[in-house]
């Protein structure tokens, strides 16, 4: 069906290899499309609120506290499971592949609780405006005054953050946080199955809390190689990721709420220029070889990479 809307909309020939006109059509193959609209449906299913009444129809791991209906399919037996085509079946198989949680309604991301709402003057992101090599040396230039001032003002602090993801799918991120021109603490924490975004979140969310919590910062200066990590902190729409940066997003409201001169700025450094502190904390993250504690689960993002990976090796 789907080859003879393509043909339609090309005027290509019968004849036409069907992967060939449905690319030029612009058309996604129908395999696919449906594995879309499965995946969608699993996190439909994750981001229901905990009083939804399709809880009580999932497996004791999937109902959000809510006591079991009478037909729950754990409650079936093992000739009915095996004969019964619902998508609640499916859900309790799949849903467990997905680690992260969603809430769709929590306060963080209602109208008029954004954090870019409240305290869009206090926080800040620096990028080259380009990517040329002058522009990028231009930021660097600015990025070492930013830091030389971090440490001479007693009030401030530079969190400086990379993450990591090896071949055999672990995960390291190490932070380095600067005071008074020394490092003054390092952290280093590791997971495993997730993608290299979700590694840079697992590096600033290690770093930037503990930096919010000494009494006497009021200007944070966080240094990374993906501002597109930091910026997923502040974004309003549920996300995959949310579960991850929900913490680090009330901290931070927490931490500007706090005090009018509280301020966070993030910097972007890539590792490619090797900037000596950060490269510092590059080679940590390259040099670790420590093993995580192994999760049965994968994050919703890694499993699709994964996905993805399989199609294009077909």
């Amino acid at each position: 069906m789907q080859q003879r809307v393509a043909l339609w909309i090309t005027d290509a020939f019968r004849t036409s290899p069907s992967e060939g006109i449905e690319a030029i059509a612009d058309l996604i193959p129908i395999t696919l499309y449906l594995r879309k609209l499965n995946g969608r449906h699993h996190l439909r299913c994750a981001s229901i609120p905990p009083s939804h009444a399709i809880n009580s129809l999932l497996d004791s791991q999937h109902t959000k506290n809510q006591a079991p209906h009478k037909t729950v399919t754990s409650k079936l037996t093992a000739k009915q499971q095996t004969n019964l085509k619902s998508p609640i079946k499916d859900v309790n198989e799949r849903l467990n592949s997905i680690r992260n949680c969603f809430n769709p309604l929590y306060p963080l991301f209602s109208p008029g609780s954004w954090i870019v709402n409240h305290f869009s003057s206090r926080i800040s992101f620096h990028s080259p405006s380009s990517s040329s090599d002058e522009d990028l040396y231009q930021h660097l230039q600015s990025l070492n005054l930013v830091f030389r001032s971090s440490q001479v003002n007693p009030n401030s602090v530079a969190v400086i953050a990379d993450g990591g993801v090896k071949k055999s799918h672990v995960t390291t991120a190490a932070v380095h946080i600067w005071a008074d021109n020394s490092i003054t603490k390092q952290i280093q924490v590791h997971s495993l199955n997730v993608t290299f975004i979700e590694a840079e979140l697992m590096a600033i969310r290690a770093g930037l809390i503990p930096a919010m919590e000494i009494d006497s910062i009021h200007d944070i200066t966080v240094i990374t190689d993906s501002i597109a990590a930091a910026k997923k902190i502040l974004e309003s729409k549920v996300d995959p990721l949310q579960n991850m940066f929900i913490p680090l997003a009330s901290a931070i409201k927490t931490f500007l709420s706090k005090d009018s001169r509280n301020k966070i700025h993030f910097w972007y450094c890539p590792s490619k220029a090797e900037w000596p502190r950060h490269k510092l904390v590059d080679d940590q993250v390259k040099a670790s070889s420590c093993d995580p504690t192994f999760s049965s689960k994968e994050s919703h993002l890694f499993s699709k990479k994964k996905e993805c990976d399989n199609i294009l090796c077909k």
